[in-house]
């Protein structure tokens, strides 16, 4: 009875250290979100920028990038809160570091402002990108209204204290550098 006693115990503080890493890396990953939709990138990356991809990417040229692509006068870009944010309770140590992936949905709407495009061409380009039934034009606003499926990986050495980095396919040879191929394998 006495083992049985010590098993729920043991089970119960592993359930709920487990719910407390993934409730923290939600609730900052939510901050950072925030952070870049109120164009706050230094702050953002400063605070929740993944370091070993900024040394390979110096943080200011990774906010002159965003920088660009949020204040462009050929179009205008908002993103919106993630929604249905999944952290896995799938835990990856690695070195000195852990892993743990995340993913969520996440809304765009995007007017560009250049004469002569046009909007057919434009539904047509980003549905290659995003998939079809993924981009809605609003002919009214000239707003493209996206839907996307994104994933994203939360790495911290303290369980405190987490990082972000957003996957994007075309970054995972570089990625590859810093986080565990088994995890990006398992990315969709």
């Amino acid at each position: 009875m006495k083992k049985v006693f010590l098993f729920l115990c043991f089970s119960f503080s592993v359930l709920a250290f487990s719910q407390n890493i993934q409730s923290d890396i939600e609730s900052q990953f939510r901050d950072y979100s925030s952070l870049i939709e109120n164009k706050n990138f230094g702050k953002a990356l400063d605070i929740y920028g993944n370091e070993d991809f900024l040394k390979i990417f110096p943080k200011e040229q990774v906010i002159a990038v965003m920088d660009q692509m949020f204040n462009s006068k050929d179009f205008d870009l908002k993103i919106h809160q993630p929604e249905n944010v999944i952290v896995s309770t799938e835990i990856i140590k690695d070195k000195n570091n852990t892993f743990v992936k995340l993913s969520y949905r996440q809304n765009l709407e995007m007017k560009f402002n250049m004469p002569g495009l046009k909007s057919g061409q434009l539904l047509s380009a980003l549905q290659a990108e995003f998939g079809n039934g993924q981009v809605d034009y609003k002919e009214s606003s000239g707003l493209f209204e996206v839907r996307t499926v994104r994933e994203a990986v939360a790495n911290s050495a303290d369980l405190k204290n987490w990082k972000f980095i957003i996957i994007e396919k075309k970054q995972i040879p570089i990625l590859k550098q810093f986080i565990p191929e088994s995890l990006l394998r398992s990315l969709n």
